[in-house]
């Protein structure tokens, strides 16, 4: 969709007339016809005049020449032809050049909400979403028309465009949503941290007054309180202070832990994974469809992890499960470690065993393991390849609810820049006490983008067969299926 902008007579300035309308690119060809479909499009929106229309007309005709646009409104109309035939960057400069002409509020949404279509078709995220954030925030335009809009699809993907919405006017700032869902996790820490809060200061005060009564029983003389009552009185009070504050300061502790969990996990949503060429979307794309586990280590391990969840597949498939191999390394330490003992003993042979002992134990050990490697490799290729376990691999057989389509729900997701993915990784087993960078590593993710389960080695299958309920199943919206902010 891209909006067309044109200048109004004076019945409609006074209206203050809304003038963004949907072309379809079906006539753009004619364009007489296209200023009669658009103004008739939007009929609830603008307020016609008889001015209105020849004054699209007119910017249609000096699009014809040579010369350039010499209007805001004439650039824009000139550039959605360059858009519809193919120029993107011819068109991103009409756009630019009509917000240099002193537009008004109706040519400037305009020219920034096409700005956006041509930024996309350039892959030129900030700057599209930056676009559509000015035509929202500064020129009215509703967020609803960029939502829908076929040319901004691929920008909806990005996370740059989840990045752009906390800057929306009204929108959720990421800060807010991470404590939002920080007292999601804890829905009954506010109503706990208001009682203690009113609690402690009630303690407080009374500990004031009866630590002035002490003071007075102390000096003894007539009128005196009790002493024993006030020093009675004195610890009940300064007990229960600490109890209160003992209980806020857990609370807030607790609030603190659970923020940084959530910011790592919403920072897991920001890494991306390839879709194909291309095409790069962020791992919250698939919040509401997918379970993502992470897999992390060597090529080696991540290939067992992998042959290891075969068996499984189909019920995993069900669940909405889909793995994320992050390979740190292209060496198997297992595969090392092997090769060492193999090269250690042939040099303790050296020396006190004969040379046809020693070509007899030399010919014996190496290629017996080498046998058993090669044998295991093949069979696991064998299995992986019988599988269909591949990158381009679909499975449609699962469907649900998502931001991504159907067929985008991967058995495997290839991740993208494998540096951010291995600083998350970092930070994630750093918090659950893993230093070993070298350690095979997994990760479950809910629907919901939280962490559920993670540890060291090959992830428990059956385990997760046997807690995960499948996607149509009820407990799925009670869990972590419904509980999306």
């Amino acid at each position: 969709m891209r909006l067309c902008a044109g200048l109004t007579g004076p019945s409609a300035l006074a209206a203050k007339p809304t003038l963004i309308t949907t072309i379809s690119s079906r006539n753009r060809a004619n364009f007489r016809t296209l200023s009669k479909r658009s103004i008739a499009s939007v009929k609830q929106h603008i307020v016609s005049s008889t001015t209105g229309r020849p004054s699209i007309v007119a910017a249609a005709g000096d699009a014809t020449t040579n010369s350039p646009p010499a209007t805001a409104t004439a650039c824009v109309e000139t550039g959605l032809k360059q858009f519809e035939q193919g120029d993107a960057q011819g068109a991103l400069k009409l756009f630019q050049r009509a917000l240099e002409l002193n537009p008004n509020d109706d040519e400037a949404r305009a020219a920034l909400y096409n700005s956006a279509c041509a930024f996309t078709k350039l892959k030129r995220w900030d700057e599209a979403a930056n676009a559509v954030i000015s035509a929202v925030n500064d020129r009215n335009l509703k967020l609803a028309v960029a939502l829908r809009d076929p040319d901004l699809a691929q920008l909806r993907e990005r996370r740059e465009w989840t990045a752009a919405l906390g800057r929306v006017t009204g929108g959720i700032s990421n800060n807010s949503y991470v404590k939002l869902r920080a007292e999601a996790k804890a829905p009954l820490r506010l109503p706990r941290i208001f009682l203690f809060s009113g609690l402690a200061a009630g303690a407080g005060l009374g500990l004031l007054i009866i630590t002035a009564r002490l003071v007075a029983a102390t000096r003894g003389g007539d009128g005196a309180p009790d002493l024993q009552e006030s020093i009675q009185n004195f610890a009940i009070n300064s007990g229960a202070l600490a109890l209160f504050i003992f209980l806020l300061l857990r609370d807030f502790k607790g609030q603190g832990k659970d923020q940084i969990i959530v910011e790592r996990e919403e920072k897991l949503a920001t890494l991306q994974v390839n879709l194909g060429p291309g095409r790069t979307v962020p791992l919250a794309a698939f919040r509401g469809s997918t379970r993502p586990i992470i897999l992390t280590g060597s090529k080696g391990q991540i290939n067992k992890a992998l042959a290891s969840a075969e068996p499984f597949r189909q019920d995993l498939r069900l669940r909405g499960i889909s793995l994320v191999p992050v390979v740190f390394s292209e060496e198997d330490p297992g595969e090392k470690l092997r090769r060492l003992k193999v090269e250690l003993a042939a040099e303790n042979l050296v020396g006190g065993i004969s040379d046809s002992s020693l070509s007899s134990a030399s010919s014996s050990q190496p290629q017996g393991f080498a046998s058993t490697n090669t044998s295991t490799a093949a069979s696991t290729a064998s299995k992986l390849s019988k599988s269909g376990v591949t990158n381009n691999e679909t499975d449609k057989e699962v469907g649900s609810l998502g931001q991504v389509p159907k067929e985008d729900r991967r058995w495997q997701l290839k991740p993208s820049n494998l540096e951010e993915w291995s600083e998350w990784v970092a930070e994630q087993t750093k918090s659950a006490g893993i230093t070993s960078p070298g350690d095979n590593y997994y990760v479950q993710v809910q629907m919901d983008g939280s962490v559920r389960a993670s540890g060291a080695g090959i992830p428990p299958w059956k385990k997760f067969l046997d807690d995960i309920p499948p996607l149509d199943d009820v407990r799925t919206k009670f869990t972590d299926g419904g509980n999306i902010i």
